[in-house]
């Protein structure tokens, strides 16, 4: 087993993760380190070189096929709007030109025969013209109730036999009818353009679901066909002339273009950023293993710097070399494009392994994120890097295709041979786990289960990728094979990142932690609001990641995706609920007036209270009662901004109150009683959840405050339901409402010839002997009264819990009782005839003792 005692050295240590995290920093250096005046003396050499240039044709083979009206569909064809009369307003301007566009995206809708790259950059044309559509509409629509608010103020215009107006404010009436028409007319034809466009985005939705099914479900030659074979041997020749013809053009290119400057700037750049980067990952390593960490959080931290370092390593360094050759003229454009590929389909290898790397730690169990033996983190570690280099490789040899215009049968056979390796990866897997379930002695309790339920998975997406191979249905197979690799990579990549931000915000940014207290005293925070703050922190990020991992897993099937994102910006632009329009926005600010208001008029409340009315001459109870109106007064304030801000007209809520109130005249008076009852129960708070009240002769601690009852819970453990006006309307004993301070009484009678004083120490020494009892205010002893056979004393003490009294009056008992007897004090008790047990008398003897004497 390796050493796990310098982990730091295995997240940024040599080898090639170091070569690679070298390569990765000079992505940020390369457009600086770059001299642009080496670049200017490159540019006739570029221009003198591009006639010799053999470019390969780009054009890939289904563009060949489209027919010639589509390519109206593209913004650069797109024909200029020639409306009758230039627009006067922003607004008409912008209706208009929406207008011509949404016309030529219906025109190209209505055709035939459609493509996923027209169709796609139809939806991108879409998405910003149907918020700006709703923008304008929004605008307009402000402008009309402007516009209807100012010809209000200035009333109906007088009849024939009334006085005639002034002149200007004829003119005036007759402006705002005529600009109110405008707007008017403008606001519906936005909302007739905003419902076009819904339908023509929507269109787009389903044809592109349409062309994704068709080109999945499309059904070739299988891997038994002797077609697929003779185009495959056919086809292999002519990629590998055009690769070549790729390579020699490149290599005329960088003949023509390059001189011993560029070459030498090149290799002078690239050197410092290898220096830039050891000395920067060095200082990191550094400081990382200085700092002390929890064990989970330690575990999580080094999982996700492996993630990060393993993942972007490679890739960095191949899009850093690109770079820094393009930008000394070492590059011509379609190679580029090529190199960025290659950086991709490299980062989806490498993201892979870097995932296995971090979740599964072969060799070191002490970073192991969960208990697997080293076995089984050595085995699906390799399982499932190999199967994340195969995807990268398909999508490179798929660019490869693409640029080359090779034939579609090295395509399909790129698919299918995607297909087959992952489902060898798969099921070798499967085989390796099940034989080494039986002899694996170190494997932990319950992971035999979880083996079965992992090959049960892997065995329906093997089928999921054989069968569609061996029936010809090849492209069905490779996105089974693709999704497969892609869920189980970000899949794992969201566990380590879930479980950092867990250790994060549970331990790390938590009450509990040195770091975590010291950033709540940074902040002015209380220990419970930085555990409050961080568990919604927790919370919200987890779920962002869960969104973004669904959407990365849907990415390919674009038309998914794209029906989510959409939904999601609609959110922000508001949908109609009931004629009430709700958007993200409104939601946002309606919590921001709330929050501010409530926070006012609490201040105003408290300045009312503390400062303002103390100072004058209204008695106390005046004083509390303004104070709360006031409170009342301006919530209701606030409620009503809320609402105003929300759209909800206030007369809606004064027709639902009226209907309130007929309501009530037919018999519910008593469920509004107790609803209004249990608002001001809210409100005021005079019966808190966990106080101890006496009710109607009912006696326990409340449970649950609801707007029309109250669950107290009696000591005998029954629930009670009391309906909320019986807190208003009757007398409540509340023992912890202010506080939970209370007073335990305990009477004791003696024998007048005690000493009092001595009585007196003894009660009040075993009060202040008691834990339970408040030093301050101190016990006391009183002596009540002379009674026919003692001294009344009653001992009085407090208790900074009142529901310990039955508790501590016990124990105050027990411990008098056994002080008096100690010192000889007697307690009295009235004389009684106490007969002792025994045989029963006879006749006689019963009529002789009863006889007088």
């Amino acid at each position: 087993m390796r050493s796990t005692e310098r982990p730091w050295r295995r997240v940024f240590g040599g080898g090639r993760a170091m070569a690679a995290v070298i390569m990765l920093t000079a992505v940020l250096i390369g457009a600086l380190a770059a001299a642009p005046d080496a670049a200017a003396q490159t540019a006739p050499a570029q221009q003198q070189a591009q006639p010799q240039q053999q470019q390969p044709p780009r054009t890939p083979p289904a563009a060949a096929k489209k027919p010639a009206g589509t390519a109206a569909t593209t913004p650069a064809q797109s024909p200029a709007a020639k409306p009758e009369s230039k627009p006067d307003t922003p607004a008409a301007a912008s209706l208009e030109s929406n207008r011509a566009a949404l016309d030529e995206i219906e025109k190209a809708l209505a055709a035939e025969s459609h493509f996923e790259d027209t169709l796609a950059e139809m939806r991108r044309r879409l998405t910003p013209m149907r918020s700006d559509l709703r923008e304008t509409a929004q605008a307009l629509e402000d402008e009309l109730n402007q516009v209807t608010a100012q010809l209000k103020q200035l009333g109906d215009a007088p009849e024939d036999d009334e006085p005639k107006e002034d002149a200007g404010l004829a003119a005036e009436r007759e402006k705002l009818e005529k600009r109110q028409g405008e707007v008017d007319a403008g606001l519906k034809q936005a909302r007739l353009l905003i419902q076009r466009a819904d339908d023509a985005s929507t269109k787009v939705t389903d044809l592109r679901r349409g062309l994704f099914t068709k080109e999945l479900l499309a059904r070739g030659p299988g891997l038994f066909n002797r077609t697929f074979w003779s185009d495959l041997s056919d086809g292999i020749p002519s990629e590998t002339g055009r690769v070549v013809q790729l390579v020699r053009a490149w290599w005329l290119y960088a003949a023509n273009a390059a001189g011993r400057g560029n070459v030498i700037g090149a290799l002078l750049t690239l050197a410092g950023f290898a220096l830039a980067a050891v000395l920067l990952f060095r200082w990191l390593r550094q400081r990382l293993s200085q700092e002390r960490m929890t064990a989970q959080f330690g575990r999580a931290f080094q999982a996700v710097m492996v993630l990060l370092v393993h993942a972007v390593a490679m890739p960095g360094a191949v899009l850093v070399t690109v770079l820094v050759l393009e930008n000394f003229g070492l590059m011509p454009a379609w190679i580029k494009a090529i190199g960025v590929g290659l950086a991709l389909a490299v980062l989806a290898a490498s993201t892979g392994r870097a995932v296995a790397l971090a979740l599964f730690a072969p060799g070191e169990p002490g970073r192991r994120l969960f208990a697997w033996s080293d076995a089984e983190a050595a085995r699906a570690t390799r399982h499932l890097t190999w199967a994340a280099r195969m995807l990268g490789l398909a999508a490179f040899l798929n660019l490869l295709h693409k640029t080359t215009t090779a034939p579609i049968a090295l395509t399909v056979a790129t698919s299918a041979l995607l297909a087959l390796v992952t489902a060898a990866i798969a099921f070798h897997f499967m085989w390796r786990t099940a034989r080494s379930s039986v002899v694996d002695d170190d494997a932990p309790p319950g992971s035999a289960q979880g083996g079965i339920r992992i090959r049960v998975v892997l065995a329906v997406f093997v089928a999921g990728m054989l069968i569609p191979l061996a029936t010809g249905y090849i492209a069905l197979a490779a996105f089974v094979a693709s999704r497969l690799v892609i869920v189980l990579t970000l899949t794992g990549a969201l566990v380590i990142l879930d479980a950092f931000v867990d250790a994060l915000f549970g331990q790390v940014l938590s009450s509990s932690s040195e770091r975590g207290r010291a950033v709540a005293a940074l902040l002015g925070l209380s220990h419970r609001g930085l555990d409050l703050i961080s568990t919604l922190l927790s919370g919200i990020i987890r779920v962002a990641l869960l969104v973004v991992v669904i959407l990365a897993v849907l990415g390919p099937w674009g038309v998914f995706a794209d029906d989510v994102l959409s939904r999601i910006a609609e959110a922000a632009f508001g949908w109609q609920v009931g004629g009430v329009t709700i958007s993200i926005q409104t939601i946002l600010g309606a919590i921001a007036i709330l929050l501010i208001g409530v926070l006012a008029v609490r201040g105003a409340q408290r300045w009312l209270q503390t400062s303002f009315l103390p100072r004058t001459a209204l008695d106390p109870g005046l004083q509390h009662s303004i104070a709360a109106l006031f409170g009342y007064a301006g919530l209701i304030g606030v409620l009503a901004a809320v609402l105003g801000a929300i759209g909800i007209d206030l007369q809606k809520i004064a027709l639902i109150a009226g209907a309130l109130s007929v309501g009530i005249g037919f018999g519910l008076q008593s469920i509004v009683q107790n609803f209004v009852s249990g608002l001001i129960l809210l409100a005021e708070r005079p019966i808190r959840v966990g106080d101890w009240v006496v009710v109607k002769n009912e006696e326990g601690f409340v449970r649950k405050i609801s707007v029309r009852s109250t669950e107290i819970e009696t000591f005998d453990r029954a629930s009670v339901i009391i309906p909320n006006a019986e807190f208003i309307t009757s007398s409540v004993k509340n023992w912890t409402h202010a506080n939970t301070l209370g007073r335990v009484t305990l009477k004791v009678r003696v024998a007048y010839d005690s000493d009092v004083a001595q009585v007196r120490e003894i009660l009040a020494g075993c009060a202040r002997a008691h834990p339970l009892v408040m030093k301050a205010p101190p016990p006391g002893v009183y002596l009540l009264g002379f009674g026919e056979i003692g001294l009344d004393f009653e001992l009085r003490c407090i208790l900074s819990n009142v529901e310990n009294g039955l508790t501590v009056k016990s124990d105050l008992h027990v411990a008098v009782l056994q002080k008096f007897r100690e010192v000889g004090i007697k307690i009295p008790y009235p004389a009684h005839e106490e007969r002792v047990p025994g045989p029963p008398l006879l006749a006689h003897e019963a009529a002789l003792k009863e006889a007088p004497t």
